[in-house]
């Protein structure tokens, strides 16, 4: 018997899940959670990565024995260490204000079409590249002593084992690295100054790059969507996963990236995936509206679980409006309920009142965001996709899944709930030498999980 560690962490939350693999048969039992709340610290939105490392270690202690370790994380953030390899500075949140302008100062040497066909990424002011030109421009004395910057997996895994990599799936989200040679752009490095050096070695997912304490730590998919991309039962040629967290992700898995002016124009991103070849992806807001809806609705004196929010949403029956979750209205935190209804007066809709009207507004914006995104999807890969897999907490939601198989008109497969752990600890087992291809995996996955199927309704 193997025995696996995954800890997937979210821009909310962070859970450690031990599997346990034994003659084909995966056997998956989370040991600890942990929520991951952002704090102020001179003057920017950051990371509380001590109290991460600390929770990390404290999942180790709960799982007893272990052969083994695997990290992954939200994209684009990251640490910067100095010569010494001493943490100098909290990672900052991508939801920090640091990066305004620096799009604007990018574009003055590079178009967003050129970037996208050099490094095959739509523009987000999220993306490291950004977060990395804020840093040497606006705080130039941290970023003398900066030798080093760690995405959040790779930190969390060298502080762990002392061995500082920068896996590729992670590296894809920066806008930094070439797709199809899958090195860094020299373009981007040399035009912005930026040292090469400062990043630690490019590595394979799947490598096995240390110890702690007698367990090794691998590097697994970094980047938690393509770690949840790798949990799919699913045949990836004729269908597509939706990843839904706090972003939602859908994308399709193909050997080479789409660097075409209609792929820019479409709004796909390449990023690495998971087994060697390329995820297209359509990047949506996902159940970040949610969350912050309830948070304000928490703060208000009103609390509710999501099943019970979800339950308000079918008694409210119809939807009154639609708004586009990837408009900049919803980019940050504050009073989201607000929000919606403003939208949906600025656009001349019914404004929904009711805390069950406000969930239903969400849940059927998202369904229809969804739609919308497949038929772009489609149009790039120039190809019908036939299913659509749910992957993540999303997965949970009858009502989502039921309203993306309406909207999109193609059948939904729910599940797995915990993808990104279940891809995270297959591609352990494969470095392991226990999982020798896709298929075992995809037994190994499909009998330690459940699944639910929701046709469209026309």
């Amino acid at each position: 018997m193997k025995k696996v560690l995954a800890f997937d962490l979210g821009s909310s939350s962070g859970r450690a899940i031990k599997g346990e693999y034994e003659n084909g048969y995966l056997q998956c039992e989370e040991v600890h959670r942990f929520d991951n709340i952002p704090i102020w610290r001179g003057g920017h939105l950051c990371w509380d990565f001590e109290m991460l490392m600390k929770e990390v270690k404290t999942g180790i202690e709960k799982a007893g024995e272990i052969d083994s370790i695997g990290v992954d994380a939200w994209g684009a953030d990251f640490g910067v260490l100095d010569e010494k390899g001493k943490l100098l500075a909290l990672p900052v949140h991508y939801r920090d204000r640091r990066t305004e302008g620096m799009i604007e100062k990018v574009q003055e040497e590079f178009s967003a079409k050129e970037l996208f066909q050099m490094c095959g990424n739509q523009t987000y002011a999220t993306n490291s590249l950004y977060q990395i030109l804020a840093l040497k421009e606006k705080e130039p004395e941290l970023w003398k002593q900066t030798a080093m910057i760690l995405h959040i997996p790779d930190l969390i895994s060298y502080f762990l084992c002392g061995h500082a990599v920068c896996e590729r799936t992670i590296a894809s989200t920066t806008q930094m690295l070439e797709p199809e040679s899958r090195r860094w752009c020299h373009k981007i490095f040399e035009r912005f100054q930026m040292p090469e050096e400062m990043f630690a070695p490019l590595t394979d997912t799947g490598t096995v790059i240390g110890e702690y304490q007698g367990i090794k730590v691998i590097a697994v998919a970094g980047h938690d969507t393509q770690s949840a991309g790798a949990a799919m039962t699913e045949n990836p040629k004729d269908t597509t996963f939706l990843n839904i967290g706090t972003w939602s992700l859908l994308g399709i898995e193909r050997e080479k990236p789409i660097l075409s002016e209609e792929g820019y124009e479409l709004g796909i991103s390449n990023d690495q995936g998971p087994c060697g070849g390329m995820h297209c992806i359509m990047n949506i807001t996902g159940t970040w509206l949610l969350q912050e809806c309830r948070r304000f609705w928490e703060e208000n004196g009103e609390e509710y679980s999501y099943n019970e929010l979800e339950g308000l949403a079918e008694e409210a029956g119809s939807t009154k409006g639609l708004f586009d979750p990837n408009a900049e209205d919803f980019s940050l935190a504050g009073n989201m309920p607000e929000k919606i209804k403003a939208y949906c007066r600025r656009t001349g809709q019914e404004e929904p009142e009711t805390i069950g009207e406000v969930v239903r507004c969400i849940y059927e914006s998202l369904a229809w965001k969804y739609s919308t995104e497949l038929k772009k999807l489609e149009k790039g890969i120039e190809k019908k996709i036939e299913k659509i897999q749910v992957l993540g907490g999303g997965a949970r939601s009858e009502m989502l899944c039921q309203m993306t198989a309406d909207r999109c008109g193609r059948e939904v497969i729910a599940g797995p709930v915990e993808a990104t752990a279940l891809g995270n600890l297959v591609i352990q087992l494969h470095a392991l030498g226990e999982i020798t291809d896709v298929e075992m995996a995809r037994k190994a996955i499909r009998g330690t999980e459940q699944f639910k199927h929701y046709l469209p309704r026309g």
